[in-house]
């Protein structure tokens, strides 16, 4: 009989951070550096390899089966952590500050070799959410949003932009999971003229695979099925102007990667989409 793995899981209290192994052999876990002070934010790297927490004053990343520190990031003030997609790099956010001393470094969005602490770079970004840098599988490039245009990073040269995508009154996108990756655009409607979601592959960026128009879309969110062959798009309005709805309008919408289907989701009923699912295991999606 072959044994498993125990399952751990990571929690912060309002004065106490922990470690525990899951039932049936349910234990508190001894962390070799256990904070002082009060954890802001923790979370474990997508491989369960490492596991990160910020405190006011500093930011530890952990082997997440010895629990012992690798990694000490002695910078005051972040406030969250991500990692990337295989936990090579780990990303943190502070808040912005206008009023830095002249010649401070003003990058709030920073990024470090998950492994050693070593900061690689950063951008400035005015709120933090999991799509302010977004990553391919493969970890090849990050991308980041800028007035007018995409740009792609390599996590190891971010003083320079690697690829860039550029159209006029860009709002949002979403970087596709999956081997080949594809990355989607929107712009919102303006006027007569209807939102757009263009989808491009990543590195070529001179002609979209797949493009779809659709009016009532001041923003949309981006649901990408596991392989990032075929993308969801919810879109909304800020207000209904039919009057039957207080929290706007709603659509849904399929597009393929490969730009040979699209079409918008016929539902059996009037009114707001609150969410969208896709079956992990298939082409299935859920929606409510």
């Amino acid at each position: 009989m072959t044994t498993r793995e125990a399952t751990q899981f990571a929690f912060r209290a309002a004065k106490e951070m922990g470690v525990w192994t899951a039932p049936p052999n349910a234990a508190s876990a001894s962390l070799s550096d256990k904070p002082a002070e009060e954890v802001r934010a923790l979370k474990y790297s997508p491989n369960g390899q490492y596991l990160a927490w910020t405190t006011a004053s500093e930011t530890r990343v952990a082997d997440a089966q010895t629990l012992a520190t690798v990694a000490t990031i002695a910078r005051k003030n972040i406030v969250d952590v991500r990692f990337s997609p295989k936990g090579t790099y780990l990303i943190t956010w502070e808040r912005f500050s206008p009023n830095a001393a002249e010649g401070d470094d003003t990058n709030n969005l920073r990024v470090w070799e998950a492994a050693t602490g070593q900061a690689l770079g950063g951008f400035k970004q005015n709120n933090f959410s999991a799509s302010a840098l977004q990553w391919t599988d493969d970890e090849r490039f990050c991308a980041k949003l800028f007035s007018g245009e995409v740009r792609f990073y390599t996590p190891t040269a971010l003083r320079r932009v690697a690829l860039k995508l550029a159209l006029d009154g860009v709002s949002e996108f979403s970087v596709s999971p999956g081997l080949s990756p594809s990355v989607a655009v929107f712009v919102p409607e303006r006027g007569s003229k209807p939102g757009m979601v263009r989808m491009y592959n990543v590195g070529s960026f001179t002609r979209p695979t797949a493009s779809k128009t659709f009016f009532k879309a001041d923003k949309v969110e981006f649901h990408w099925h596991r392989l990032g062959t075929n993308l969801l798009v919810l879109t909304q309005t800020d207000v209904d102007k039919t009057g039957r709805s207080y929290y706007g309008e709603s659509g849904l919408y399929f597009m393929a990667a490969a730009g040979n289907f699209d079409c918008r989701v016929p539902l059996d009923r009037d009114g707001p989409i609150h969410d969208v699912a896709w079956n992990p295991e298939d082409k299935e999606f859920a929606v409510s």
